[in-house]
């Protein structure tokens, strides 16, 4: 069914808009990756999702769930649910077991996404560095640059990969797996043109 839904998705996007995908060499499979792009738009996961050549699991609010119907579609689309208003345990555990299995993970390091100066990012969550950091994985940091208008462009620019193995072993604070998730951001948004 993944196979099914991302195609669909993908031939909807074709349809209306140009997208153009860089920097694919960047990505490796059979290999525990995080994925991490700027996040403007609700179209953004779906983009990231049907045009990446990895299949993704990611984390998505868990009041999607809800919806019994769409819950089954994201449960096949490698989503699980989240609780962004607290300290989701089952969350990161989930995550990391997902790392572990060698899969790659979707996360966006805001957390949320961006509706204010498109130029400028979120301060972003600790969680993306730290669960890189405790699973000894690449970080792939990714910059979706559009406005979405109808048939304009998307350019996804996948950049080289990111290891953080310097602080592998440390006991790091919130405040440090913060300012980590924030230079991560840092690279992405330098590379947003479209986006105004």
């Amino acid at each position: 069914m993944y196979y099914i839904y991302k195609n669909i998705v993908k031939i909807f996007f074709i349809l209306f808009y140009r997208v153009h995908v860089y920097g694919l060499e960047n990505l490796s499979k059979n290999e525990a990756l995080i994925i991490t792009p700027n996040h403007f738009s609700n179209y953004d996961p779906l983009v990231i999702g049907s045009f990446c050549p990895l299949k993704l699991n990611t984390m998505g609010k868990k009041e999607l769930f809800n919806n019994k119907i769409l819950a089954n579609i994201l449960h096949a689309m490698g989503v699980f649910p989240v609780d962004r208003d607290g300290n989701d345990i089952g969350a990161i555990k989930t995550s990391l077991k997902i790392l572990k299995a060698n899969k790659p993970l979707l996360l966006f390091p805001e957390g949320t996404r961006n509706t204010m100066n498109p130029k400028i990012h979120l301060e972003g969550k600790p969680g993306v560095s730290l669960m890189a950091i405790r699973s000894k994985v690449k970080i792939i940091p990714v910059t979706i640059d559009s406005n979405y208008r109808l048939f304009g462009r998307i350019n996804i620019k996948y950049h080289k990969p990111l290891e953080l193995e310097k602080y592998y072993g440390q006991k790091l604070s919130t405040e440090e797996y913060t300012r980590i998730s924030n230079e991560i951001l840092d690279l992405i948004y330098e590379k947003v043109e479209l986006k105004k």
